[in-house]
């Protein structure tokens, strides 16, 4: 008899290995997705080392985010492309998937969702939780410590976004341009989707972040060692990092 749970475990493993096979195109460049993350393990990914393959319940838990990713925007593609739609409008632009670069800082990326109508730019980034995360975020007393990194992220596209939009015509020079971003999120335990507005102060902690990185790549992954800043930037990040047990042995991670 077959092994459905091996069969798909293959497959997701094949998933997996595409998928990096894709972002090694992107090899010297800082990955949007990564803001926030311990600057030694952004060097060595960027030096071409591979990080372990997920285990098979880590990447069923991931896939069940690509899937929920790839239906909202499947759905938002039939909305831009329907003329009859009763929320079109032929002022917006809405952007899936897109690709932004920040140049200055080495960046690239790809948002979730963006849109730019008139002087106004909006991004969304879908994620997906749990009801135990859902009820920290939303419930009677939120975490406190939120999700820096989420928003560093967010907060990068936001930018990226923008400066793709100054440049877009010579008009746009000087504009204006009023800015909002949003975690989308969807609990995986009751469907619900409940969006988190992300102040825009995080887009100047989003640049020092990107600006810090590039000075400590200025060094080598091997001069970063554990309790420098930002080795980590979360003592959390250790616990689940590929690298830790060949490229930071020795070290108490609890």
């Amino acid at each position: 008899m077959i092994n459905i749970e091996t069969i798909y475990a293959d497959f997701l493993t094949k998933k997996q290995v595409e998928n990096r096979e894709k972002y090694k195109k992107a090899e010297g460049q800082w990955s949007a997705s990564s803001a926030g993350q311990c600057f030694k393990k952004q060097m060595l990914r960027n030096e071409g080392v591979s990080e372990p393959i997920l285990d098979d319940r880590v990447m069923r838990l991931l896939r069940l985010g690509t899937v929920m990713h790839t239906d909202i925007e499947e759905s938002l593609s039939q909305y831009m492309s329907d003329p009859n739609s009763k929320y079109q409008t032929d002022e917006a632009i809405i952007f899936i998937e897109h690709s932004v670069t920040l140049s200055e800082f080495n960046v690239v990326g790809h948002l979730d969702i963006g849109i730019v109508q008139g002087n106004n730019i909006k991004v969304w980034d879908l994620k997906t939780c749990a009801s135990y995360k859902w009820r920290m975020k939303f419930g009677r007393k939120p975490d406190p410590k939120g999700n820096p990194g989420y928003n560093l992220q967010l907060a990068t596209y936001l930018y990226g976004l923008t400066q793709e939009q100054m440049s877009a015509e010579d008009a746009y020079e000087g504009k204006h341009w009023n800015r909002e971003m949003a975690l989308l999120w969807y609990n995986k335990d009751t469907s619900a989707m409940r969006e988190e507005f992300v102040s825009n102060d995080w887009i100047k902690r989003a640049l020092s972040y990107w600006e810090d990185l590039n000075d400590a790549a200025e060094s080598t992954s091997e001069a970063l060692t554990p309790g420098m800043y930002g080795v980590p930037m979360e003592n959390w990040e250790c616990r689940y990092c590929g690298f830790k047990d060949i490229h930071c042995p020795g070290i108490d991670y609890k």
